[in-house]
């Protein structure tokens, strides 16, 4: 072949990557638009390797967050979302404003958004176009028409309790409500697995089986516990169920319960107060708390090898997590978000949501949820939605705002 007859094509990989060094990304754009192959050499050695550990668009070991992405992105767009995260460009919008006051909770799946109002719980479809429809597609609820407090949903099966301590079980079967709890309490949270269901109020935290008769759920208690826990989660296999206390004064809020044994373990996290619980992994556990702190603990070792403060010294009152290594802590003031990067010891991003005419922004974040583009913040008024991938963003850059303070 002739020297003059040499295409770029024609060159190996390696040489292409030494030129494509010397690239803008203006110009490696035009270079994938111009050939499929050199599109896919891009793709595959560059934009791979640069977006396999992004903040909510990475994709490492198939992370939680990608169950909940609409639409599938391109190595590429996941380099610019997470930009826009980072960065703090973003475009907001209000949803479902209601002149009563409640904690709003969310649910995000892929294709719909369950989101409780009130005493009902409503599914809002989700569409490619936009993030959310604002007609409901399905109202859940019933007789008792007491505030929903807290709800979880695992495949097809939805356990919600209300403030007066009755939980309904929803799935294809059918609607089963039942008091679990006196009306004299109020109830925090619950969770389950498989036929192993938790509820806790601020007197006490029980654990429930289910049994199925004649097509309806009734549950046996199986355990009750002294403990007030404002948050719990059960581990994957139901043999563990992590609890943080309302209020500790020995600052030890966090716990662990043995379901089968009922021994309970108390773990060195100097907490008084958990508001939020998730569990990362087997021995993992990010706690948001009321002493303005959000923590990362490891069972392996007893203590809690990160520690996150609020720049304002604000509560936290939720947290979401990506599956890899960012997480979105909801203060308890001006429904601000901070983002973090658990491999770094300073928050990355504050999002501040704007002011409406109906609301002034002074909520308390009840509930978060995200996937990698969109940000769904609830509040004691409304929703919010924050687009991190629509190009009319705003950037709203709050990463050094202690450094512009002092300024």
């Amino acid at each position: 072949m002739h020297k003059s007859d040499l295409r770029l094509t024609d060159l190996t990989v390696d040489c292409l990557l030494h030129i494509f060094a010397y690239c803008s990304e203006g110009e490696l754009l035009c270079l994938a638009l111009a050939s499929r192959f050199l599109e896919n050499v891009i793709d595959n050695y560059i934009y791979y390797p640069q977006s396999i550990d992004l903040l909510l668009c990475g994709h490492r070991n198939r992370p939680r967050i990608e169950q909940r992405n609409r639409t599938r992105l391109s190595n590429y767009d996941r380099i610019q979302v997470s930009k826009n995260w980072t960065s703090g460009t973003y475009f907001e919008r209000p949803y479902f404003h209601h002149a009563q006051m409640f904690p709003t909770k969310l649910c995000l799946e892929a294709d719909a958004l369950y989101i409780t109002h009130a005493g009902y719980l409503r599914k809002y479809r989700r569409s490619s176009c936009d993030a959310l429809l604002r007609r409901y597609e399905k109202e859940i609820s019933t007789t008792t028409h007491s505030d929903i407090s807290d709800f979880v949903k695992k495949k097809d099966t939805i356990f919600a309790g209300r403030v007066c301590g009755s939980c309904f079980h929803y799935d294809a079967d059918g609607i089963t409500e039942q008091r679990m709890h006196a009306v004299n309490e109020y109830l925090f949270c619950v969770d389950f697995v498989n036929d192993l269901y938790a509820t806790s109020t601020d007197n006490c935290c029980k654990l429930w089986q289910r049994s199925q008769e004649f097509g309806l759920s009734h549950f046996d208690m199986v355990m009750k516990l002294p403990n007030a826990f404002k948050a719990l989660e059960l581990s994957s296999d139901g043999q563990w169920l992590y609890g943080g206390l309302y209020t500790d004064k020995n600052r030890r809020a966090l716990r662990a319960v043995h379901v089968e044994s009922g021994e309970e373990l108390v773990f060195n996290s100097n907490t008084m107060s958990i508001y939020d619980l998730k569990i990362k992994d087997d021995n993992v556990i990010f706690t948001a708390n009321y002493d303005t702190t959000f923590r990362m603990f490891d069972k392996r070792i007893d203590r809690d090898v990160a520690i996150w403060e609020d720049p304002f010294d604000c509560s936290f009152y939720s947290l979401e997590y990506d599956g890899l290594y960012a997480a979105l802590v909801g203060t308890n003031r001006h429904a601000r978000v901070n983002l973090y990067d658990i491999r770094m010891q300073k928050y990355v991003q504050l999002y501040f949501p704007g002011r409406t005419r109906q609301h002034n922004g002074l909520s308390p974040v009840y509930s978060l949820a995200c996937d990698s583009q969109y940000m769904f913040v609830a509040t004691d008024h409304n929703l919010r939605i924050f687009d991190f991938k629509a190009s009319c963003g705003i950037r709203r850059d709050y990463s050094n705002i202690n450094v512009q303070i002092k300024k």
